[in-house]
């Protein structure tokens, strides 16, 4: 798999290059902004790893517009801001993951191999679903969520997280469960990662006004997604 490394940082660069083809991957590599989107375009890559301090154009910007052109090429963002709302931010833009520096080389290569290999199990997955609960909709075949039939604009791991809640209604389910099953991550990789993601989820669901207290908190536990009355209803999408 091809990997593109985004950071004006040269040293840290040929860290990551030497870290990740250790691992097997082919590893391009990019200084700024502007040049990490005409690489990704001639390149092709299957994950970008993206610092969010970038010149010319920063790294939320840069995110942004590669998601503008494709919703599907993995992005893990380097950040030396722990700041909640930047995180926040990134996730919300369609970040799959993201690391705040200083980081060790080997947690990253965990995580880009986490991510990849949610990126594979998801193509392998068995024909689509489309899960309903009250009105709530998610399409697997279409990556559509709709509320009252409404889009609801989910980044791509929101609507993973949704999709692994709504494929386990009524039972409660850890952070590390969940960590696993969206992420691909034990509890001491992940970090805030749920707490952060099921947050903007809720606004998001929430976002006409409409009361739609379908995820749960459960304390000292994890979260509990018992959907709208009557459940959730779960079949198989139709062809489009």
């Amino acid at each position: 798999m091809k990997l593109l490394v985004v950071d004006d940082d040269r040293d840290l660069v040929e860290l990551l290059d030497y870290a990740l083809r250790r691992e097997g991957y082919e590893v391009v590599r990019a200084y700024d902004g502007e040049a990490a989107l005409e690489t990704l375009n001639r390149e092709r890559p299957d994950l970008v790893v993206l610092d969010i301090n970038l010149p010319k154009l920063a790294g939320f910007v840069v995110l942004e517009r590669i998601r503008h052109v494709d919703e599907h090429v993995a992005v893990l963002l380097l950040s030396a801001r722990q700041d909640e709302s930047d995180i926040l931010r990134g996730l919300q833009l369609g970040a799959d993951d993201y690391i705040t520096k200083p980081f060790r080389p080997k947690e990253l290569v965990a995580r880009v191999k986490a991510i990849l290999r949610r990126s594979v199990s998801t193509r392998g997955r068995p024909a689509p679903s489309v899960y309903t609960t009250g009105d709530i909709v998610l399409d697997e075949a279409t990556h559509e969520v709709r509320t009252a039939e409404v889009p609801v604009h989910l980044s791509p791991t929101e609507f993973k997280l949704l999709r692994h809640f709504m494929a386990n209604p009524g039972r409660v389910l850890t952070q590390e469960e969940i960590l696993e099953g969206v992420w691909g991550y034990d509890a001491d990789v992940g970090g805030d990662l749920v707490k952060l993601n099921v947050s903007r989820l809720r606004r998001k669901l929430g976002a006409d006004g409409r009361t739609r207290d379908v995820i749960q908190t459960v304390p000292g536990v994890g979260y509990l997604f018992k959907g709208a009355e009557g459940g959730v209803q779960r079949e198989e999408a139709r062809p489009r």
